[in-house]
């Protein structure tokens, strides 16, 4: 199963602990979609046309869907699992996407932000994209 991580997931360390048998593919590329923080404080995805979102795509094993659906709180209703095209290298990949059931916008929980910011740094994604997409939303460090 392919998956694309948009969010803390980006972090390596989080995914190896997660998600042990894990294998990272590259980065992908989500189109029709924009990154937000919800008003529950995590990172979802909402379909916005003109935009995109960039992550990392991972092969899971059974047991890493398994861990990640309870991380992601799947039974409990708080994100969907939808497969969705992403773009890898030029190809269109089907892959396993987690998207929360809330649309509005909020700020993000405190613990999160070194988890994004982590994540940020791990996925090396482009400075444009992070500027652009992701600090409306996520300091790039708390203020002491």
């Amino acid at each position: 199963m392919l998956y694309f991580a948009y969010g803390s997931n980006l972090w390596r360390l989080q995914m190896a602990a997660r998600c042990p048998e894990h294998l990272e593919i590259g980065t992908g590329r989500l189109d029709g979609w924009r990154w937000i923080i919800t008003t529950r404080g995590y990172a979802s995805i909402v379909k916005s046309e003109p935009d995109y979102v960039l992550g990392t795509v991972y092969e899971l094993s059974e047991d890493d869907e398994r861990n990640l659906d309870r991380f992601e709180g799947v039974a409990r209703g708080l994100y969907l699992k939808e497969m969705l095209a992403v773009t890898v290298d030029g190809r269109g990949l089907s892959c396993l996407v987690y998207i929360d059931l809330v649309v509005e916008e909020g700020k993000p929980k405190t613990e999160y932000i070194d988890r994004i910011n982590n994540g940020i740094r791990d996925a090396c994604l482009p400075d444009e994209y992070v500027s652009r997409c992701l600090r409306p939303f996520v300091p790039g460090e708390l203020k002491a």
